[in-house]
């Protein structure tokens, strides 16, 4: 099967709807004015999806012994910035239901992968939200190959995801790259946020400076995590941009954060 027939054959509803909802939501946080009861309206269409973000404002982490109702109160109190990761982590962790038939590793080490790829890019990008978007769904295009592609005698496990990415393209004729970015174009992602999924690997590609940058950062977060899940060579050194000691320094701070969630169940 042919790249673009590949695309075709996405049927995203066969995975969780939060991607739609989070789309409209980053676009409704980067207006100027917008009001709270319009980004409450967003969640009209999932219930599921509110309630779990609800119940994730309230736990230790976040609640600090105030106890929220509703997400209009979950604005007034976190703020929409911290709402949306809120519900960025929440929807990546509905994926974690789903099976990664095709990869040695189950669903839950890529949904740790992803939240730690995200707190990296926090910690090198200054928190830039564009940024923790893009590295929160930068692995999403697995879930969606594991939506089209049976089961089989096909097992791919590589630690780090440029061979991963070759053993996709040479197996199956797509990677995850291409299968994500193309993902969230259809769920309504913003341009920036699609290539830097989808040139993750090889940002020099993409001509829009401000999507180039974008990618970059996210380049260098997914080395600073290869390093993290062992993948420690020259190599990796050099994307990460950083010294040892300070790659090192910051995957200990990532892991400390994404144990501290608590979603890990």
């Amino acid at each position: 099967m042919l790249p673009g027939e590949i695309i075709e054959s996405f049927e995203l509803g066969k995975l969780p709807s939060g991607p739609r909802v989070l789309s409209q939501l980053i676009a409704a946080v980067r207006k100027p004015n917008v009001q709270i009861t319009d980004v409450a309206e967003l969640f009209l269409s999932d219930p599921a999806l509110t309630a779990r973000v609800v119940a994730v404002c309230n736990s230790t982490y976040y609640s600090q012994g105030e106890k929220t109702a509703d997400i209009r109160q979950a604005v007034m109190r976190l703020g929409l910035q911290e709402v949306s990761r809120i519900v960025q982590i929440v929807m990546l962790t509905d994926f974690k239901r789903y099976p990664t038939h095709l990869y040695t590793n189950a669903s839950s080490h890529f949904w740790e992968r992803s939240l730690h790829t995200a707190a990296v890019t926090d910690e090198i990008s200054d928190r830039n939200p564009m940024a923790y978007t893009a590295a929160i769904m930068h692995l999403v295009g697995i879930w969606v190959l594991c939506s089209i592609f049976p089961a089989g005698n096909m097992s791919i496990g590589e630690r780090e995801l440029e061979l991963q990415a070759q053993l996709e393209q040479l197996r199956l004729g797509l990677t995850f790259a291409k299968a994500g970015g193309q993902a969230l174009k259809m769920w309504g992602f913003a341009p920036a946020i699609c290539d830097a999924v989808l040139w993750q690997l090889a940002p020099s590609a993409i001509e829009v400076v401000e999507h180039r940058e974008l990618a970059r950062i996210l380049n260098r977060a997914v080395a600073i995590t290869n390093w993290h899940y062992g993948v420690r060579n020259e190599q990796t050194l050099i994307r990460s941009d950083l010294t040892i000691t300070d790659v090192e320094d910051c995957n200990r701070k990532a892991a400390e954060r994404v144990a501290k969630i608590g979603l890990g169940g």
